[in-house]
């Protein structure tokens, strides 16, 4: 059976204009790393654990922390409350030690019937979990959006059902931008390269940063979307004979591109004062713009869950990079799988997935949890939604609704590795710190992935 091999770290055309002035309190940043980037709670049982006798009990592990943990914990209370016969069991593990944790679970013979995890990791998963169409409805067939769908198959085979689409976008700090000036409408690189040179001449703020955390998997997550609208790839071919394509002529320029923000370019600072570092900048206006998450808006909260009240930000579709490639995203899509245990009998696993059914196909309330596209597509245009503060103040899920229907997002390759790994992109970070030359970070970090690769 395979084990997983690493452990993790952590998503302008038809733009939406308006600029927010919004929320109240002061401008100190909450510390820990929000959203699906992984803050957790410890172990431990995070719902009651008081079905009634003859329920079908479902153990669900979850890796949602802050305010994603809050909404899905009163999800699994409300289908609790149904009193239908299904105790869900839920319970928090660190984020950090997720993917360990399942693979000895499964392993060991203990596993959940439940188990979140990302849509892109459906191959490296496979061998560990089951596929769920035997016990599906019909109204899961066509409940999603297709790009959500289609990421939780594998082989033809269902084996997640998708809670949500996130991605990174560019957000601009309106303070800024317009002490410099300059207006957030960037529709090519020349007119971004002009609104960044002249908020470095006209004011004490750095004008952008590639990345939004000192992470190896937040320079990946932008890396792809640089190199895939300047038209290269970071994989070709198909599963089992993937090979990477990023340390060619394209990839070189895309990496070059980068490590120049910080370099010639002067936009950004090569070092991190802290791991939050690029998000305390932009909150406190040290930064103008930045590549961030659709749910980093949970980062500029301060100590009271409030965002400070003299942050007025933009955010917008990211598409101002150099290249004659696709305009997308990238994308993911926080997932329901369903973990190989033979203890489990079949009332348990049809119980755990009408759970997961009811989760993500009535799940109003992960839409505030802060820029969660909910993935199917009844709840992503309900009225509830549509009247959150992330669809008409923040934009955060507008602006991810527009670029789900347009096609303009893409999910990473779907690989039986743990791809999102600090030792295959961690040279991306000492590429863009200045610790490492280009030529020699992107080698080592192809050669890396490439020999993870080449052992599937």
């Amino acid at each position: 059976m395979t084990q997983n091999d690493a452990n993790t770290t952590e998503s302008n055309g038809n733009r939406i204009s308006r600029r927010h002035a919004i929320g109240t309190g002061g401008a100190v940043l909450t510390t820990a790393l929000a959203g699906c980037s992984g803050l957790t709670g410890g172990g431990g049982s995070d719902s009651d654990n008081s079905g009634k006798s003859g329920d079908v009990n479902v153990d669900y592990w979850m890796y949602f922390g802050a305010q994603e943990k809050k909404e899905m914990t009163e999800l699994v209370d409300e289908f609790n409350k149904k009193d239908n016969g299904i105790h869900i069991n839920a319970q928090s593990v660190p984020f950090g030690s997720f993917l360990n944790k399942l693979f000895t679970a499964v392993n060991s013979g203990n596993a959940p019937h439940i188990a979140s995890y990302y849509a892109s990791y459906g191959r490296h998963l496979k061998p560990i979990t089951d596929p769920i169409d035997d016990y599906l409805s019909s109204k899961s067939k066509s409940a999603y959006f297709d790009i959500a769908r289609e990421n939780t198959k594998i082989d033809g085979d269902t084996y997640a059902l998708p809670i949500d689409v996130h991605g990174k976008g560019l957000y601009t700090n309106d303070k800024v931008l317009e002490k410099a000036g300059v207006d957030p409408d960037f529709s090519d690189w020349d007119s971004f390269s002009n609104a960044a040179n002249t908020i470095k001449k006209k004011t004490d703020a750095r004008p952008f940063s590639f990345i939004n955390w000192k992470a190896g998997q937040a320079a990946y997550r932008a890396y792809i979307i640089a190199l895939t609208q300047a038209g290269g790839n970071v994989l070709t071919g198909e599963p089992g004979d993937y090979k990477v394509a990023f340390d060619n002529e394209k990839g070189m320029e895309t990496a070059q591109l980068m490590t120049d923000i910080t370099g010639k370019l002067g936009w950004d600072s090569q070092k991190f004062q802290s791991e939050s570092a690029r998000v305390e900048d932009f909150v406190s206006g040290k930064l103008g713009m930045f590549i961030a998450g659709t749910w980093s808006v949970n980062n500029f909260e301060n100590e009271n869950g409030e965002i400070p009240s003299d942050l007025s930000f933009t955010f917008q579709k990211p598409f101002m990079f150099p290249g004659e490639g696709d305009d997308v995203a990238w994308a993911e899509s926080n997932s329901l799988y369903f973990p190989t245990n033979s203890n489990h009998t079949e009332e348990e696993k049809k119980a755990a997935v009408e759970f997961a059914e009811f989760a993500t196909q009535n799940n109003t309330l992960w839409a505030s949890a802060g820029g969660h596209l909910p993935a199917a597509k009844s709840v992503a245009t309900s009225k509830k939604v549509k009247n959150t503060k992330l669809w008409t103040e923040f934009d955060t899920i507008s602006t991810m609704y527009e670029m789900v229907k347009d096609k303009q997002v893409r999910y990473q390759p779907r690989t039986g590795i743990h791809i999102n790994s600090d030792k295959f992109w961690g040279p991306f970070i000492d590429m863009y710190l200045h610790n490492t030359s280009v030529k020699k970070g992107v080698k080592n970090s192809a050669t890396s992935l490439q020999q993870a690769l080449d052992r599937q």
